[in-house]
């Protein structure tokens, strides 16, 4: 039986992450993905990602100026571009306490009217008197290249990267793990279980269970009849909860993606049983809400699909039981994050000291208990 350190379940961004910062500590690692790296059946797949400050709780907030630097650390050893500035807006009456925390935090940010925002980019439209906040440091990140960047780092560290394996029994035995697929068993003194829809199930094996319940996202891509620049765009609802959010591919000037966060079907206890057809109703909305905010456009057809993770707080869950680390940077928000949350698992993975506290993603947290 092949022995490693190190065994990251999934990978994904997050499963990819960790799998580059535990090879670059000189662990043996193996990293374990059932598909493709860069598939679109999860929660890494598609062209682009949101980064933004904007966040009404300072630790948060806190987190993507720690991540801002790992971005760049990453784009510099991986020698691609993974992160541009596009400037992004938060919109509604929810974005000023967002805004008030990045403000405390010594982020630029500012109030702006909707008529300077027409001005900056033409194809925006918001009515008069629209509550908008304006952070010039958001952006986008490039999602598939990350994670086929992060596989490129790990495997040149040393990590044994396999795609199309199938985890199919996780097992812990004192101090040590097992790890079976469809073809072989490994044993490992950690593993990473960094599955995303999957991690419940995969978990459920050594009796840790993870309150966290998937759902289906879908988000449809327009382009603009004259290309130019856009900003990301979060419009908030009042429920603290939900919000429409664009996100435009820098990379393909004047093409955008149109999405709602939280907005999903529930799709346990199997993810792979989702459906396979975009869901109309959703797709009808994203059209209306294009048509209602951007100057003219065009469906390009394309939809894509992405599972969310969610807890019932919204936090993460970043955490380890005996040799077990559970790897749930979920709900939707947790991209922006990779890097720095790669260093996190690898510090749970190695026993070493994270670069923030924890206590906030524990697993058994009062507001996860049922």
């Amino acid at each position: 039986m092949e022995r490693f350190d190190v065994i990251v379940i999934g990978g994904g961004a997050m499963g990819t992450a960790a799998a580059r910062a535990t090879a670059e500590r000189g662990r043996s690692t193996l990293l374990l993905e059932r598909f493709t790296l860069g598939h679109g059946l999860g929660s890494s797949g598609g062209p682009t990602r949101i980064f933004r400050y904007n966040y009404a709780d300072p630790a948060y907030v806190a987190m993507v100026k720690l991540a801002a630097e790992h971005w760049r650390e990453l784009e510099d050893a991986a020698a691609v571009e993974l992160l541009r500035t596009t400037g992004g807006l938060d919109v509604g009456v929810a974005a000023a306490a967002c805004a008030a925390t990045v403000e405390a935090a010594g982020i630029p940010i500012r109030r702006i009217d909707p008529r300077e925002v027409h001005e900056r980019w033409p194809a925006v439209r918001f009515p008069g008197g629209a509550e908008l906040y304006l952070q010039e440091h958001g952006g986008v990140l490039r999602a598939v290249e990350t994670v086929r960047a992060q596989a490129q780092l790990a495997r040149r560290a040393g990590a044994d990267v396999r795609q199309e394996t199938c985890v199919t029994s996780l097992r812990t035995s004192g101090d040590a793990v097992e790890v079976g697929t469809d073809a072989e068993t490994f044993s490992g003194g950690v593993a990473v279980v960094a599955a995303g829809a999957w991690a419940p199930g995969i978990l459920r094996d050594v009796d840790i269970g993870l309150p966290a319940t998937p759902s289906l996202e879908q988000v449809a891509y327009f382009e603009l009849d004259e290309p130019s620049p856009l900003p990301t765009v979060i419009e908030r609802w009042d429920d603290g909860v939900h919000a429409d959010y664009t996100v435009p591919d820098p990379w393909e000037p004047g093409t955008f993606k149109v999405g709602l966060h939280q907005g999903g079907d529930v799709v346990e206890p199997d993810p792979d049983r989702r459906p396979d057809e975009p869901d109309p109703h959703r797709l009808t909305r994203s059209r209306a809400h294009a048509a209602q905010r951007f100057g003219p456009h065009r469906a390009t057809g394309a939809v894509d699909s992405c599972l969310y993770t969610n807890t019932a707080d919204e936090d993460f869950v970043l955490d380890r039981t005996g040799p077990v680390v559970v790897a749930s940077p979920c709900s939707g928000h947790g991209f922006k994050f990779v890097p720095l949350i790669g260093e996190i698992l690898a510090d749970l993975a190695t026993d070493e000291s994270p670069p923030i506290p924890l206590e906030r993603f524990r697993l058994d947290r009062p507001t996860l208990r049922a």
